[in-house]
Order: C-alpha cells, then sequence, then structure tokens
C-alpha cells in the first residue's frame, strides 16, 4: 500500500482509490483527474455496474457513437473486459483494455487503436468464463486460468509474479465466474475467484498471497481445493462474486448442477451464502457454515428442473432507501423470478441454514432465464432507485420503492423484449447491454450493443456485433468497448473481436 505522507491520493467515484503521484517504479503512470478505469467485472467490488465516473458520453449525445477500431483476437472471451489507463508499457505510456479469452490468453490491447501490447498464455487445460481484475495500486492483473491458479500479472510488461506465494493454487474446475477484489474494513485487500467442481469460492489476502477456501459442495471440509467427500456439484455461476461493504461480507452462489441435496454445513446447493470478507469457514457440530445462507423453500424441485435461482448475480441496492430494511439486495434467477432479499438477514431466521424468507418474489416470464449481471443506478434528477435485469427475453427497468411502513418492493417500469441480453451497465445516464447472447447466439438474428434510456427503456442507439455467449461491454473515458466470440461456454470458440466506439 502507498504512504499517504508521501502519495497523495485523489478520489473519482465509485469508490475508486488513484495515487495522484505514482511510487518510483509503478507500472502504471499518474493520470489526470479527468480519467478514470474499469478494473473489474461490473465496474466496482459490489457488482453495481454503475460507471458514475463517465462525463463525455450522455443521452444527449450517445447517437453519435461511431466505431472507433475493430480488431481480430487470438482467442474468444467469455467474460468482460477491464481497462486501466496511462500504462507504462514496452510501447510507451499507453490506456490499455485487458481480456481474457476462454482458452487461457491474458491479451493487452492498445485502447485507442486495438493493436496487441503484450499476450500471454496461462494454458493449456480447460476453459474458462471468467473475467481478470486489477488491484487498488494499479500495478498488477490477476487471471483465474485454465491451469487451476490464480496469476499475477504486471500491466505493463505481461511478465508474471512467481515470488511471495504466487501463482495460487485455485484447484481444478473451469473458472466459471469474474474475479472480484475488494478492500474490507480490516485494510486487507482481498481477490475472490470462483471455481466448479466440488462448487467453491477461493479467499486469497493480496498481501501476502494467504487463502481461505470455503466449498459449496462438502463445506465441512474448509480450505482445501480438493475436499476429501464424494458429492460435487453446486457450481458458481453468478457472473462474479458480490461485496457488500456496509456488511464486510461477500456473496457466492452455489448451483443446482451435478445433484440433487441440499444439507446445512454440507451442500449448500441452490443457495446463496454470505462469508465474511476474509472468506472463513465457520465450524459447527462438525458442519461448515458460512455468516448466512439464503435458500428457497422449493429448492428441491427447482434443482430438479435445473432452474439455478443465482445465476443472474446479486445486485446491492443503497443503504438508505429503508431504515427497516437498510440492507438490500435483488436476485434475477435462471428460474424466471427475481427475489428482493434482506441481505442483514437473509432468511429472517438468523442464521445461516434455513429456507425462504425473501421479502418480494417477483414472478417474470417475459424475460425467461436470468442469468446474466445486472446494474443498480439512482436517477440524480428524482432520486429515484433503478434496478435493471438481463435475460434471455431481454433487458427490463425496475424501480424500488418503499412504503410507509419501510417495506420495499419492485417495480416493472419498462422491458425491452428483442433476445437473449448479456450483462448490463449504466454509464453517464446511459444505460449499455449487448444482445444476441447465450449458447443458441448462432440461432439469433440480432447481435448489437444497445444504448437505453434507464427510465424510459427507449433504444437510441445500436452497433452491430458478432456471435457472443456471456460477453458484455465495458465504458472507459468516453470510449465503449465490447469483445465478442463465440465461446457458446463449451470451448467451441477459437477467435474473436475488440470492437470500440467514441464520438470522435
Amino acid at each position: 500500500m502507498f504512504r499517504a505522507k508521501r502519495y497523495p491520493f485523489v478520489i473519482l467515484s465509485a469508490g475508486i482509490l488513484v495515487a495522484a503521484l505514482a511510487p518510483q517504479g509503478a507500472q502504471a503512470a499518474p493520470r489526470p483527474a479527468a480519467k478514470y478505469d474499469w478494473p473489474q467485472f461490473a465496474f466496482d467490488a459490489g457488482k453495481s455496474a454503475n460507471d458514475t465516473a463517465e462525463a463525455t458520453v450522455n443521452l444527449g449525445n450517445v447517437s453519435g457513437l461511431k466505431q472507433l477500431f475493430k480488431v481480430s483476437l487470438p482467442d474468444a472471451p467469455d467474460g468482460s473486459a477491464v481497462f486501466l489507463s496511462d500504462v507504462t508499457t514496452p510501447k510507451g505510456v499507453k490506456d490499455v483494455v485487458y481480456l481474457q479469452g476462454e482458452h487461457g490468453h491474458l491479451i493487452a490491447s492498445d485502447a485507442r487503436t486495438g493493436a496487441t501490447i503484450w499476450s500471454h498464455s496461462f494454458g493449456p487445460g480447460g476453459i474458462s468464463n471468467s473475467s481478470p481484475a486489477i488491484e487498488p495500486s494499479r500495478k498488477f492483473i490477476y487471471i483465474n486460468a485454465n491451469d487451476g491458479k490464480v496469476h499475477k500479472v504486471n500491466v505493463g510488461d505481461g511478465t508474471e509474479v512467481k515470488t511471495g506465494g504466487w501463482p495460487v493454487t485455485a484447484g481444478p474446475g473451469k473458472s466459471s465466474s469474474a474475479l472480484t477484489i475488494a478492500t474490507a474494513r480490516n485494510g486487507h485487500t482481498y481477490l475472490y475467484a470462483s471455481n466448479q467442481g466440488h462448487g467453491r469460492v477461493t479467499t486469497i489476502d493480496l498481501a501476502n498471497a494467504s487463502t481461505h477456501v470455503f466449498n459449496l459442495t462438502c463445506s465441512e471440509h474448509p480450505d482445501t481445493e480438493t475436499p476429501s467427500c464424494s458429492v460435487r456439484g453446486a457450481n458458481p455461476w453468478a457472473r462474479g462474486p458480490a461485496y457488500d461493504a456496509a456488511l464486510d461480507e461477500f456473496f457466492q452462489m452455489g448451483g443446482t448442477n451435478n445433484g440433487s441435496t441440499f444439507v446445512p454445513g454440507h451442500v449448500w446447493r441452490q443457495s446463496w451464502v454470505a462469508l465474511p470478507a476474509d472468506g472463513h469457514t465457520t465450524m459447527r457440530n462438525g458442519g461448515g457454515y458460512p455468516a448466512d445462507s439464503y435458500t428457497p423453500t422449493n429448492w428441491a424441485a427447482s434443482v430438479k428442473s435445473d432452474q439455478d435461482i443465482g445465476s443472474g448475480g446479486l445486485l446491492i441496492l443503497p443503504t438508505t432507501l429503508s431504515k427497516k430494511f437498510p440492507n438490500l439486495g435483488v436476485q434475477p434467477g435462471k428460474d424466471s423470478k427475481i427475489r428482493l432479499l434482506n441481505l442483514a438477514n437473509l432468511s429472517g431466521k438468523g442464521a445461516a441454514g434455513n429456507t425462504g424468507g425473501e421479502l418480494q418474489l417477483f414472478s417474470f416470464g417475459a424475460m425467461g432465464n436470468m442469468r446474466s449481471q445486472g446494474a443498480v443506478w439512482t436517477d440524480p434528477a428524482t432520486k429515484a432507485v433503478w434496478v435493471f435485469v438481463t435475460g434471455h427475453g431481454g433487458v427490463a427497468g425496475f424501480q424500488v420503492t418503499v412504503d410507509a411502513a419501510g417495506n420495499p418492493s419492485l417495480s416493472l417500469k419498462w422491458s425491452v423484449l428483442n433476445g437473449w441480453t448479456s450483462s448490463a451497465f449504466v454509464a453517464g445516464g446511459v444505460l449499455y447491454a449487448a444482445n444476441g447472447a447465450g449458447e443458441h447466439t448462432t440461432s439469433l438474428k440480432l447481435h448489437q450493443v444497445q444504448a437505453i434510456n434507464p427510465t424510459t427503456g427507449k433504444v437510441v442507439w445500436t452497433a452491430n456485433i458478432g456471435l457472443h455467449h456471456w460477453s458484455s461491454p465495458i465504458m472507459a473515458n468516453g470510449v465503449l468497448y465490447m469483445i465478442d466470440g463465440n465461446s457458446g461456454g463449451f470451448g467451441s470458440g477459437t477467435s474473436g473481436d475488440l470492437i470500440a466506439w467514441s464520438l470522435g
């Protein structure tokens, strides 16, 4: 960490803390205050997907976006790019877009031209649905790679750090979610890496590479990537773990797959678990427990029909909405339902391992399976809190309201039902999302990035893209970026594109 007396800091927005003066030997150069980064999937550790730093593109001029470049990639991505400005590279000081291919490539591209600055392969191995993440120091980027390890890489030249415990073993199984990096109340910065197999999340302390492992299946065996039990599944399918700064906890889901059991203390199938920021497991009566959990009362039926509740991610709402329930979260699912949860007491029963407890259950059959991350946005004009969800049907906007008794609820305001839409975000008061996604992308007619008025649902700009599965757009400093490629989630893609649009 930098020392404040030597290197003053500037707070830009969304909790992004950047050094006004970089220390000697840092990979990233000092930045003008007007520039900002997109350091991880969904912009921040809470996965709000709310880019409040954008000041160039807005509803008034977004229709003027024109293609800046389109370049081919040697690997099909299946996640989201990240962005870092003013990086010292072997080719000079550059704004850089970083992306992860599903076959293990980490690629750094010039953010103005798309030209490759450096590339490194972390294969062979399986495939990945993950996205990389950049730590707050801006010196290192991390990748949950296909070889079962999390690698630490210098942002400037792509050289890997192989000292101090790196790379860190995350264990066998596909890295199925984007990395999340969060700084906890104790001052430690943690990285959260999710993998399939027995289903687990590995928490890495970036200061010393120490780890905690919570096994969603076989939680009675903590802190091991290969627990000695026969149960499989409960794999983490959400696009990325979400850290809640107000509770100092992060949330990870366990899916329905490869089994039929939910056993508190052992198997957290079809469940959300809330874990302490350091990721440790609480042992009790021979079982391993998170800090809290949510499991629907109909878990057995939904497991049988493979209707994961957690694949749509978790959207953490502002704590100012309700005094009665200050810690709220919205959770869209593959079962065509959206749950409004009390994140401070997920089941309403005060302990992990119980079922039920949602504050609202909104059935949304028109959206179909909701399997991508949404976004949370507060309208600066009206102060209304909006939630945007994406799914097989398209994208929809909800307002969150609170009655006189302090009870919150979701109210559907609009929907754009034009096909499977991947993860959305808001920047400069504009909602962005890409349709034509999913396993059946080859059979869909539309493959577009869309700009949408977040209060009306009116599509105000579109641009054509290629086939894509879970890949989704980002924006940084007035430039919109999208990575595509027919990954299909099953390793079928061998190439893709990095595309950018700007105002001129």
